[in-house]
């Protein structure tokens, strides 16, 4: 056997900037790219768009968004289909600034025209193709890929003659989260042509973003390794089996730590994804690296193995770490830096830690095989006294790789949620891939409204649940101070309302669960932090705190429940008081007022 070199690793190292070569970043360059097309995952907005493009009806389609969230990409699927190219063959020559399609199907005839990026050309000339897209005399459709920032100023300036506030109704529509074939959200008809505008920044990117490990993992790319001599041994291709072998789990995990770090607003774009992905699987090492870190090993038998491994293991590079200690060269890239603040890995539990060093196991999970020698070692390292960074890599390619075994459901879950550091992260994915509450059942959703709602109590009048009565279900609404600094013991009531007026609802277009007053009058998103802060106050954790945009969102649902109960506060005669007795017990008193004696008068 002879040694060799694999281009398909030169290329994933490409992808990532960790090094000086990212020359396959970019849309432009992927679409020449032999290695791109198996890597390809399609968004669901290129047939929406292909369909707006060609159907009788001339309009201009933008699509904006930030750098990297895979604009010029979807244009480029759209170019394909449109000339009727195969979507598994590169294209032959780059992208034009400006391609003019003439599309035929059916006897149906149409000119469309493409600009690849609007925001590489100067002010005058952007305007300048923006008014001839418009242009009625010109028949045809526009597809305009563009950055937001150029994109609203050129078309304030071609707004300037349009009647109507247009700069609010396009900033409406950069604001709509893509939910499906429905173009009129995104539609604004006062221009000459229908505007289409799809904000990619809104699309939600991360299930495209797990599934490129799975690609990048099953590629054609790691046949090129077979008939290397450093095969058995090479870390890079132990990293790919481990992941092979491993399947669905590792994608499903890869996604919940995306999920979690876009629901608490720190979005990724894609190419932030792919470049994390891309160094994840090789660890920057490069094929001739690998080679040679085999043919100087001094290890022997399963040493050999692990020797390498343990210097690249995908569960150490995606979390921002080598062999426990921090990978500083890889904060660079955004993804890393992001994950490597909250630090993941911590301990979750004492039965969980007497497991990480004893030979029985790690309880709940079972690993791949490729993994039992590297487990072995570091559970070695982890029981000595100076093994706390060994146990965190421990905890973290438990995390990553670990499947659970029969009968052990619940301590899985209380280790993924744990390590997620959200409690109900797993709930919020399933929903959001299943598209309802699959996770829920009828009975479990009338509690966890319950839950809500007592822990909007607390919120909304500053006394905690275990104040009030265990049978209490009745929301109430009171006069408190804005800063909320001091503890006011007697507050003045001015609605009450039913739990029973409220239910939970999953809402399928905005993906996200909701709480609703007498079904949808006044709605509440809840989002993963909110649902997380629910759960910990429900379950009595100590010291969970809430940011101010999502206080904010509460406080605006507490103000709208009183606007549209506002007729209830009208009956000046009748006064309620909730009061905390000095036992803590909290109580409501009724008074009425005798106007005739002016006194009041306890129900």
């Amino acid at each position: 056997m002879e040694t060799q070199r694999n281009d398909f690793i030169a290329y994933v190292n490409s992808l990532h900037n960790l090094g000086a070569d990212g020359a396959n970043a970019l849309a432009e360059s992927q679409a020449l790219n032999r290695y791109f097309v198996e890597l390809y995952e399609p968004f669901p907005l290129v047939d929406i768009v292909v369909q707006a493009l060609t159907d009788y009806q001339d309009r201009v389609v933008v699509l904006t968004g930030h750098a990297g969230d895979g604009k010029s990409t979807v244009a480029l699927d759209v170019l394909k289909q449109l000339r009727g190219l195969p979507a598994n063959e590169p294209l032959a020559h780059a992208v034009n600034e400006l391609e003019i399609v003439q599309w035929q199907n059916n006897h149906q005839y149409k000119i469309v025209s493409i600009v690849k990026d609007m925001s590489e050309l100067t002010a005058k000339t952007r305007l300048e193709w923006i008014q001839k897209a418009f242009n009625r005399n010109e028949s045809g459709s526009w597809l305009i890929v563009s950055n937001t920032g150029p994109l609203l100023n050129t078309l304030a300036e071609f707004c300037r003659h349009i009647p109507g506030d247009m700069e609010s109704q396009i900033l409406q529509r950069l604001d709509q989260s893509y939910s499906g074939g429905d173009l009129d959200q995104h539609t604004l008809s006062q221009f000459p042509k229908n505007l289409v505008i799809f904000n990619m920044a809104r699309l939600d990117n991360i299930a495209i973003g797990a599934k490129l490990l799975t690609r990048l993992v099953n590629h054609s790319g790691w046949q090129q390794c077979v008939g290397c001599i450093a095969v058995p041994t090479c870390p890079l291709l132990l990293n790919q089996q481990t992941l092979k072998a491993a399947k669905v789990t590792v994608e499903n995990r890869v996604r919940w730590i995306y999920q979690r770090l876009t629901t608490y607003e720190q979005r990724l774009t894609l190419r932030q994804m792919v470049a994390h992905l891309a160094l994840s699987l090789t660890g920057g090492m490069s094929c001739e690296q690998a080679k040679q870190h085999v043919a100087l090993s001094s290890a022997e038998g399963i040493g050999k193995d692990i020797d390498g491994l343990e210097q690249i293991i995908f569960s150490e590079g995606f979390f921002g770490y080598r062999k426990g200690q921090p990978w500083r060269e890889a904060e660079s890239l955004r993804a890393i830096a992001l994950i490597r603040r909250l630090v993941f890995g911590g301990p979750v539990a004492v039965n969980f830690e007497r497991q990480l060093s004893v030979n029985t196991g790690i309880g709940w999970a079972q690993l791949p095989e490729t993994l039992s020698g590297l487990n072995q070692c570091w559970q070695s390292l982890a029981s000595e006294s100076v093994g706390v960074r060994w146990r965190f890599a421990q905890r973290r390619m438990i995390y990553l790789f670990g499947e659970s075994t029969p009968h052990a459901e619940s301590s899985a879950a209380i280790f993924l949620d744990s390590f997620l550091q959200s409690p109900h992260l797993r709930n919020f994915d399933q929903w959001q891939c299943d598209g309802g509450f699959s996770t829920f059942s009828a009975t479990e959703q009338r509690k966890f409204c319950k839950v809500c709602l007592r822990v909007l109590l607390e919120i909304f009048s500053g006394f905690s649940a275990g104040q009030f009565q265990s049978y209490q279900d009745r929301l109430y609404l009171t006069l408190r101070r804005p800063d909320r600094a001091v503890v006011q013991p007697t507050q003045l009531v001015i609605v009450i309302l039913g739990f029973h007026q409220f239910d939970l609802y999953y809402d399928p277009i905005r993906r996200l669960p909701l709480l609703r007053f007498n079904e949808g009058k006044v709605v509440l998103e809840l989002t993963l932090p909110l649902l997380d802060y629910i759960q910990r106050r429900h379950s009595g954790e100590l010291g969970s705190d809430l940011a101010r945009i999502h206080l904010a969102q509460l406080e605006w649902f507490r103000s709208e429940l009183l606007r549209v109960n506002q007729k209830k506060q009208q009956d000046l005669t009748e006064i309620g008081l909730l009061r905390a007795g000095i036992d803590g017990q909290v109580h409501f008193y009724r008074y009425f007022l005798d106007e005739k004696n002016q006194r009041l008068e306890r129900e």
